[in-house]
């Protein structure tokens, strides 16, 4: 073999390590993982809000009274960031399997409950959920994630939209810690519509390393959320 022709090969070698090492991670974050959703937030009202925009105190605490139920249109999952080979991407789940249900009286919030269906949770790739599915979050033995509120919370004394905080527990994986959720929320017709997202540490919720072969995986990520409710 002449020494051109073992020089071409060299060449040739060196282009592929540097496709697979440049390239290769740019065409997973462009294909693999692709657009991912933003994250959820409250809409922009197509109305004016529900209830008085003048008025006593109890006026506004009495229009969002009532008990309020999960509707379908409602949308829960996670957010987590990823590296693969020093490039960034971010991975996004979802689900519209959310239930549960809220209780003002008097302006005051309690009862909060919201399970979501953990199975349900899906990505744009089968196969990075069937690991969700199965050596991650384990669904087969625990199936939902819930949270519960577990104190009393007055709410601002407006029908507007507004910002609360909601101490609770959150239940993920069979595991429960205490949390404190920050909540926007807006009336929009005859719904409550609530969006929020909670900081989870995996190893808090006994969650395992995640990352496999050439993809490493944050140790944390977002639980994300946008409910809306109807009396």
């Amino acid at each position: 073999m002449t020494r051109n022709k073992v020089l071409g090969i060299v060449g040739t070698l060196v282009a592929l390590l540097l496709a697979v090492v440049v390239v290769g991670p740019w065409a997973y974050g462009t294909w693999v993982v692709g657009e991912q959703p933003d994250e959820l937030q409250l809409t922009s009202p197509t109305t004016a809000p529900a209830g008085p925009e003048d008025g006593s105190e109890a006026d506004r605490d009495a229009s969002l009274d009532g008990t309020w139920q999960v509707g379908a249109d409602s949308v829960a999952g996670y957010r987590v960031d990823e590296v693969l080979f020093g490039r960034n991407v971010t991975v996004v789940g979802r689900t519209d399997q959310v239930i549960g249900s809220a209780t003002v009286t008097d302006g005051v919030l309690t009862g909060t409950q919201v399970q979501v269906e953990m199975a349900a949770v899906a990505t744009d790739e089968e196969r990075r959920d069937a690991q969700y599915r199965t050596r991650i979050m384990d669904t087969a033995n625990h199936p939902t994630a819930t949270f519960a509120q577990t104190a009393d919370v007055r709410l601002p004394a407006t029908a507007d939209t507004f910002t609360v905080e909601v101490p609770g527990e959150l239940t993920v994986r069979g595991v429960t810690r205490a949390v404190t959720v920050i909540l926007d929320v807006q009336v929009v017709d005859d719904q409550l519509e609530v969006a929020g997202a909670i900081d989870v540490t995996f190893a808090d919720h006994g969650i395992p390393e995640a990352g496999i072969a050439g993809i490493s995986v944050e140790d944390h990520g977002v639980i994300e959320f946008l409910l809306r409710l109807q009396r």
